[in-house]
């Protein structure tokens, strides 16, 4: 064999093994996984009537918004609005592309 080739299995087989390694390895000071409180176990966040009144409102006026034909821009600034007056904006939904409407936090208004 060639000494080049054997250096490089060398450095090659010694990468795999450190690797490994410090993947069993746990980490010493940051927060533990079995910590973390599970997706599964958080309930959704209940909203009062107006919340969802509000979002009734915003989801119509950007509906509009966009049937009208606003530019990107404008409809941006729609949604900007929205998070200062009703602490709401809008998404759209990947799955399906219907938009919703969401407080600040990411949680949608049903």
């Amino acid at each position: 064999m060639n000494p080049n080739l054997k250096k490089a299995l060398i450095v090659f087989g010694g990468g795999i093994l450190l690797f490994y390694v410090f993947k069993k390895l746990k980490p010493i000071g940051g927060s533990s996984k079995k910590n973390a409180k599970s997706s599964s176990s958080l309930k959704p966040k209940e909203f009062t009537d107006e919340q969802k009144k509000n979002a009734a409102i915003v989801i119509k006026a950007y509906s509009d918004a966009m049937k009208s034909g606003e530019n990107k821009a404008f409809l941006d600034e729609m949604n900007a609005e929205f998070a200062k007056t009703y602490r709401l904006r809008v998404l759209k939904n990947k799955a399906d592309g219907n938009y919703f409407a969401a407080d600040l936090d990411g949680n949608k208004v049903n």
